[in-house]
């Protein structure tokens, strides 16, 4: 049985879909409200999400931090891009590499890959949840070794994901620098 705390949860996910309901319709009637209500509620009762393993502590300066580096991560990869895609020359590096992250974590296997795939230049082909292992498409440098270069931004991305939203034992393994 679930106390207080899941009940009122549980009604504020379900006055969420069925606003959101309403806002997809662009019509407040009051049979749009009671068709997200009603929605919204077989939605949450019939589907529960999993509650979560492990607590996660997010951090505002890192998030913002991460925030930024991804913008201005978007924001070069898009040029290079574009600029690889109209010069002269020899065509661009591409690379599969496989790269296994430190943590076990989904949320912050998923937050990753979603990072990597919005990055123009990069494309994750497959997770392995089970070994936390991510085999990216990428337009590598110019020079130097590319999938050295592509495991050091992954799992430098993965640490700044960790600092931003990252639970206790993600923390514990980047201060221990090794793997669960």
């Amino acid at each position: 049985m679930r106390g207080h705390r899941g009940i009122a949860a549980q009604a504020a996910q379900i006055v969420l879909l069925a606003l959101l309901w309403v806002l997809l319709w662009g019509d407040l009637s009051a049979a749009n409200a009671l068709s997200g209500l009603l929605l919204g509620g077989l939605l949450v009762l019939g589907l529960p999400l999993p509650s979560p393993q492990r607590r996660v502590r997010v951090s505002l300066w890192h998030s913002l931090r991460l925030l930024a580096w991804f913008l201005a991560e978007l924001i070069s990869s898009a040029w290079m891009v574009a600029w690889r895609a109209v010069r002269v020359g020899r065509p661009p590096v591409n690379a599969v590499v496989s790269v296994t992250l430190r943590t076990r974590s989904d949320r912050t296997l998923t937050v990753v890959a979603l990072a990597m795939t919005a990055i123009p230049g990069s494309l994750v082909l497959e997770v392995r949840r089970s070994t936390a292992t991510l085999y990216m498409h990428v337009l590598g440098p110019r020079e130097g070794d590319v999938r050295e270069a592509i495991r050091r931004d992954l799992l430098d991305l993965e640490r700044r994901v960790i600092r931003a939203m990252g639970d206790e034992e993600d923390r514990r393994l980047l201060r221990e620098g090794g793997r669960s």
